[in-house]
């Protein structure tokens, strides 16, 4: 299981968790997961990617790529936080020892 990192935006110090590893939601859910969390050229290009494999692969291609995308969506999102300014604090389990 991935550990969890925590971003926090410096503005109004609201907090985000991301997951290291595969994320589950984008395997089932696809382009609505990038498009719920704000990725919304990223969750086009994927769906177009999608259905080009898919045709051609007659299906056994769309569930390839949702299979890569679902590796690569945890790492979209902490890439979409550090570009808006958000700050990496540490790892959820790191600071609950902390403040314990």
């Amino acid at each position: 299981m991935g550990r969890i990192k925590i971003y926090e935006n410096p503005t109004n110090n609201y907090r985000e968790k991301v997951k290291e590893g595969f994320n589950w939601w984008v395997f089932f859910f696809g382009p609505l997961w990038y498009l719920f969390n704000g990725l919304v050229g990223r969750g086009i290009a994927w769906l177009i990617v999608a259905i080009l494999a898919g045709t051609v692969t007659f299906g056994i291609g769309t569930i390839i790529v949702w299979i890569v995308a679902g590796a690569k969506a945890n790492a979209d999102k902490e890439k979409k936080f550090l570009e808006q300014g958000w700050k990496f604090i540490g790892y959820e389990d790191e600071i609950n020892q902390n403040t314990n």
